[in-house]
């Protein structure tokens, strides 16, 4: 009797499946393109048949206006299609990010737990080290921040901002900014609250899309069950991204620990 394939290790093999789909997107956004080039083709001849034949032909105008109506919806469904595959991609690399990431990551060196977390983000993200490499005065501490109803301070700052497209008109490259600020060793849920408030308020001044939103916690200390859910239950709402409250944590061992923990971002 053989043993169906996956069987020994169920959660392994459902992890290679994933890895296999994510593995076609270059071919999964080839097709989109070309899909979506030839549909919007079509719309565009059917609309010239719609013009030409208005005034005399009443009948191939009706095909062709119906034509379109078809056109215009296996359009929508493509880009749902290509959005749904994009989401699917970027939840399986957010898994492997959780797979080889470091159970315990260490804390580097630096003189304040601030300029810690800086060197840390830059160590553990490829993305954020390469911008921070050509363009190191991105990396500000302590800065007051225009927004809704005043000004607000925070203790780091990074923007790599987006293109003039995103700037101007909300499309394109978004750029990426992180927002860190020390809090109290035991945060309370209206801590949490007032950082995404604020952090709200100030979004819309930044010329990049913000990734992430950091409360550093110093010290270790007990954190309340109630902060622990909104942390994990409460993304704060940016337009249309969703980002966590992320409460990272200065242990007595020298490691971090992240509630929770968002890997590849941005």
């Amino acid at each position: 009797m053989h043993t169906p394939a996956g069987a020994e290790d169920p959660i392994a093999a459902i992890f290679d499946l994933s890895d296999r789909v994510a593995e076609m997107a270059p071919t999964m956004r080839r097709m989109y393109r070309y899909t979506a080039t030839v549909v919007v083709l079509f719309i565009v001849i059917m609309a010239f048949l719609l013009l030409v034949s208005l005034a005399h032909d009443l009948f191939l105008a009706l095909v062709a206006l119906v034509a379109i109506a078809f056109g215009v919806i296996a359009l929508g469904l493509l880009r749902e299609t290509d959005r749904f595959y994009r989401a699917y991609v970027e939840r399986q690399r957010s898994i492997k990010l959780l797979q080889d990431a470091e159970p315990s990551p260490k804390i580097p060196e630096g003189p304040t737990p601030v300029q810690r977390l800086a060197r840390y983000l830059a160590q553990s993200n490829p993305k954020i080290a390469a911008y921070l490499s050509s363009h190191p005065d991105s990396l500000r501490y302590r800065v007051e921040l225009p927004g809704k109803g005043g000004t607000f301070g925070f203790d780091l700052l990074l923007v790599a901002p987006g293109d003039r497209m995103y700037q101007y008109f909300g499309s394109g490259d978004p750029g990426f900014a992180v927002l860190a600020r020390a809090g109290p060793d035991s945060p309370t849920v209206q801590d949490l609250d007032r950082f995404a408030q604020e952090l709200r308020a100030v979004a819309r001044k930044l010329p990049a899309k913000v990734s992430r939103a950091i409360l550093l916690r110093p010290h270790a200390g007990p954190l309340p069950e109630a902060v622990y859910d909104y942390a994990i239950g409460h993304p704060i709402e940016l337009g249309e991204s969703r980002i966590a409250v992320e409460i990272v944590t200065e242990q007595a061992d020298g490691t971090y620990d992240f509630i929770p923990h968002v890997l590849g971002v941005p």
